[in-house]
């Protein structure tokens, strides 16, 4: 039997983090994970000579990622990521809050005689990013050169401190989702939507309005976001921290302190963090010996678990194109959010696709594929072009480019099920190339090379998070895990003996910084219950 001192269970951004952590300061740990390589919903492949992200884009810093590479000595080329937004042919390079007024023309110029409405959403931006300032534009210190010395410490410590519960005063006020915040601002259907059409249903509203503010925090690892997971996992084993990857975990005894994976191996831990999908975890626990007090609340918590899914998930289409970047580079940056028409959404992912899940037995493949092309006609895109940001990322002369726009999983699933999958996946690539190639990359579609795509499904059977979700728990239903900053350091605790949690569903909202941020608490937890061990 495998003894470590600590045992992480998830190879994706938190567990690496805490992984990291740990080997950093001496402890033994080992990290494992079920897929061949690790990074989870952040990383790199290549096909054909192109180089494409499989998961996110880039990587939002938050005053997180900088501190990271600096404290561990991650030596990384980080490369400018400009954002455009765009709306028909109207296209804005993201040049910090001073973007926001020319936006806001751009909106005033697209619906006309509601500016005074525009003018109220365009405020209540301006003031979220005020309030979110501290979380996005100030180094973390969680991750600091400077945390032996105390003293150096302190000044800046208590400054961010004082920042931090200044923020989350005001920010818990405005928890709500966001589109009830949007209702009292405007009664304009098409200006709501393209405002926050490519967010999550629900999304909380501090978090919707202060996006604007991260369109200037995106960074580009040289290499694409998997160099950033390369250059985690190297550090990690150069401390003599050890990762196994191919590697799932089945089944966890907390209370004997010992982890089973698939071949049947055992592993013993002083300290177990788990940095998976919570469901699992739960699920694989459950048959296992647990007494008193400590059974009573782990089933109290694992119902809560298993009765919520997770949010929307995505749909990427990867293509490659016989055309160089300067065509691209002409008309946007690498990296852009695009809405081809000025109408927006309206119901067409909320009612008329719940209508069609009801009646599915009496759906037709004619009916769908009308609703498909409206769905792409009228939804905000995710388009990101490697090759603009890293001259590498594709051959000499052609581009390649991913578009991405959230999607049901629930759908997916029912067409998987009637067994034309295959058949859709390659419709909606279709769609996807065609709607832009029709707005705002005119003959697109003639010059494609070759396409694939990754639906939700792609995600579950790639990383199994639920419902393929990438960012945690639906925020349309009770949250089974921690939603306030207050308590972030709470979202890691378990009632399990030992066992801590991290990443995107143990806190909501989440993302990458979360991820990074709940990494590190967990490590720390860890830690601190070493030493409290190896004092006795």
């Amino acid at each position: 039997m495998n003894k470590h001192e600590v045992v992480v269970v998830g190879g994706g951004l938190a567990g690496l983090t805490a992984a990291l952590s740990l080997a950093h300061g001496g402890t033994d740990v080992l990290l494992i994970e079920k897929n061949e390589h690790c990074g989870g919903l952040m990383n790199t492949f290549w096909r054909d000579g192109f180089r494409f992200e499989g998961g996110a884009r880039a990587l939002v810093n938050a005053g997180l990622v900088t501190p990271l590479m600096k404290e561990f000595g991650l030596e990384l080329d980080i490369l400018p990521n400009p954002i455009t937004l765009g709306i028909e042919d109207k296209l804005l390079v993201i040049n910090g809050e001073r973007s926001l007024h020319e936006y806001a023309q751009i909106l005033k110029g697209l619906y006309k005689g509601i500016e005074h409405e525009v003018d109220g959403i365009i405020g209540a931006i301006r003031s979220v990013i005020n309030d979110m300032k501290v979380l996005y534009g100030v180094d973390n210190p969680l991750f600091t050169k400077k945390k032996n010395n105390p003293l150096v410490l302190a000044p800046s410590m208590i400054a961010w401190t004082f920042k931090f519960f200044r923020t989350m005063i005001r920010i818990s006020r405005m928890n709500t989702p966001f589109e009830q915040a949007l209702d009292k601002l405007s009664n304009n259907q098409a200006l709501k939507d393209i405002i926050g059409q490519h967010f999550f249903r629900n999304t909380p509203v501090f978090f919707a309005l202060s996006y604007f503010a991260l369109y200037n925090d995106y960074v580009y690892p040289k290499g694409g976001v998997g160099a950033f997971i390369n250059a985690l996992t190297d550090a990690i084993t150069q401390r003599g921290g050890k990762i196994r990857c191919k590697t799932e975990v089945i089944r966890v005894e907390p209370e004997k302190k010992i982890l089973t994976d698939d071949s049947g191996q055992e592993y013993r831990y002083n300290s177990m963090i788990w940095a998976g999908d919570l469901r699992n975890l739960y699920q694989i626990t459950e048959g296992t010996v647990l007494t008193g007090n400590i059974k009573h609340q782990f089933l109290q918590q694992k119902d809560r678990v298993l009765a919520q899914k997770g949010a929307e998930s995505v749909f990427s289409v990867f293509a490659a194109v016989d055309l160089p970047p300067e065509v691209f580079s002409a008309i946007a940056t690498g990296h852009m959010f695009y809405t081809p028409d000025r109408a927006g959404l309206g119901e067409l992912h909320t009612r008329r696709l719940k209508e069609l899940l009801d009646r599915w037995d009496l759906v037709t493949r004619d009916e769908l594929n009308s609703w498909l092309k409206d769905f792409c006609q009228y939804n905000t895109f995710e388009v990101s072009i490697p090759v603009l940001r890293d001259s590498e990322a594709a051959p000499q002369g052609q581009t390649g480019f991913i578009i991405s726009a959230l999607f049901d999983y629930e759908l997916t699933e029912r067409i998987r099920e009637a067994g034309w999958y295959d058949e859709f996946k390659k419709q909606v690539e279709l769609e996807f190339i065609a709607v832009l190639s029709r707005s705002i990359y005119p003959g697109l579609q003639d010059k494609i090379l070759f396409s694939f795509s990754a639906s939700p499904r792609s995600i579950f059977d790639m990383v199994k998070s639920a419902e393929g979700s990438i960012v945690g728990w639906s925020f349309e239903a009770e949250i089974p895990a921690v939603t306030s900053m207050f308590r972030m350091a709470d979202s890691v605790k378990t009632v399990l003996p030992g066992v801590y949690t991290a990443g995107k569903w143990v806190y909501s909202p989440a993302g990458g910084p979360t991820a990074i941020m709940t990494g590190r608490i967990a490590a720390k937890r860890c830690q601190k219950e070493l030493k409290k061990y190896k004092v006795l």
